[in-house]
């Protein structure tokens, strides 16, 4: 049962950071461009990066609570990969598909450089 309050708390968590960061992200650059969830996802990759590596050999039941709540509850909270694809769709509807294709682009290269820059940040942890 620990487990699903520790998933539960950390998803809350997490949803409410990403909502924070979309509200910001709309408010600070004022342009029709999903940097919000950009920013969210690219961050959550280096988050991620970083606590599963620092993570990733510790075991016991604190441990693995300790990654489900991060990992899957705080992480899976923030990133969104069905914000991220409903964006894009109402980019490419509303005639701006460059700025759709830059933005499946940017989350993935962007995503994947900070997942290999959190696990690189972690050794020194």
């Amino acid at each position: 049962m620990l487990k699903y309050i520790c998933i539960f708390i950390g998803g809350g968590l997490g949803s409410c950071a990403r909502y924070y960061v979309g509200i910001l992200g709309a408010k600070l650059l004022g342009i029709n461009y999903p940097f919000g969830t950009l920013i969210a996802n690219v961050f959550g990759c280096l988050f991620l990066g970083i606590v599963l590596t620092v993570l990733m050999n510790k075991t016991g039941p604190l441990h693995n609570n300790l990654k489900l709540f991060i990992a899957t509850g705080i992480a899976g909270g923030f990133t969104t990969f069905s914000t991220f694809s409903y964006e894009t769709i109402s980019l490419i509807k509303q005639g701006q598909a460059v700025a759709g294709i830059s933005y499946i682009a940017l989350s993935i290269l962007l995503g994947l450089a900070f997942m290999g820059l959190g696990i690189y940040l972690a050794r020194f942890i």
